[in-house]
């Protein structure tokens, strides 16, 4: 009994021995840059140097991550221009097609005009207040295209350039059905179209007209117009472009009839 008791005595000494050297080895094996809040670490220089861990790990993580982000920005604009330089012609095509594509365009089709615009009837040029353009971005019959606004029957121009400016209308004039003579007290005044230019700086300026004369119908019901007129005209931002017609009344079948412009 007592050696039995011996032997538990010296099992439980030994094992407490055991644990308390593990304890101690553990405590030696703990690193001296914990216990001091230090760290070895090279330097931009090259060079290691003893510090606070903080501060030389965030200038450590700060010089190396600068050098890898120089080298990767440097890698990238090598890769970008042996790219450039191998794909030189093929990038210059599509360049040149999005800047034609680009420009500034619009395309307007006639519209039956209300009651408030056919009171002008006596004007010696009454303006086209009324068109009608499809809002779909890719239509390819009516549109206003990169930056051209429509303002009350105007085109208004984004940017300063050269641009075709064009307009085709149809007038229907009614006769005297025993003469063929065209119902108006003057028959010198002659059938005018033309494009006008407006600038809140400058007054409204004539660009180009048609003027066709009165004629006398076969028919003995109406007589029938055909007028284009197109030109090249120097414009500056915010100038804005119209329609006019010396009779406004003689817009009565406006489907065909078109207003429009692009840079060149």
């Amino acid at each position: 009994m007592v050696k039995t008791l011996t032997y538990i005595s010296f099992i439980v000494f030994f094992v407490t021995v055991i644990c308390i050297a593990v304890v101690l080895t553990v405590l030696l094996l703990i690193p001296t840059t914990i216990q001091n809040d230090e760290i070895r670490l090279r330097n931009a220089n090259g060079n290691i140097r003893c510090g606070a861990t903080f501060y030389r790990l965030r200038n450590f993580l700060n010089n190396n991550i600068a050098k890898a982000y120089v080298k990767v920005m440097q890698e990238d604009r090598e890769r970008q221009q042996k790219y450039l330089e191998d794909n030189k012609a093929r990038l210059m095509s599509l360049v040149d097609q999005s800047f034609w594509e680009a420009r500034p365009s619009a395309s307007l089709k006639g519209k039956e005009q209300t009651d408030a615009t056919t009171e002008i009837k006596v004007a010696e040029m009454a303006p086209i207040r009324e068109w009608m353009y499809d809002k779909y971005p890719h239509s390819t019959s009516s549109f206003l295209r990169n930056g051209v606004r429509y303002r009350n029957g105007r085109l208004v121009v984004p940017v300063d350039g050269t641009y075709f400016l064009y307009s085709l209308i149809d007038f229907f004039e009614p006769c005297d059905l025993s003469t063929g003579k065209p119902n108006i007290e003057d028959l010198r005044k002659p059938i005018k179209h033309a494009l006008f230019k407006y600038n809140i700086n400058t007054a409204e300026t004539e660009i180009t007209s048609n003027i066709q004369p009165h004629q006398i119908s076969r028919n003995k019901f109406y007589n029938s117009y055909s007028s284009y007129v197109s030109t090249i005209a120097s414009l500056k931002a915010g100038d804005e472009i119209s329609v006019k017609v010396s009779n406004i009344t003689y817009l009565r079948h406006t489907n065909d009839n078109s207003f429009g412009l692009y840079l060149i």
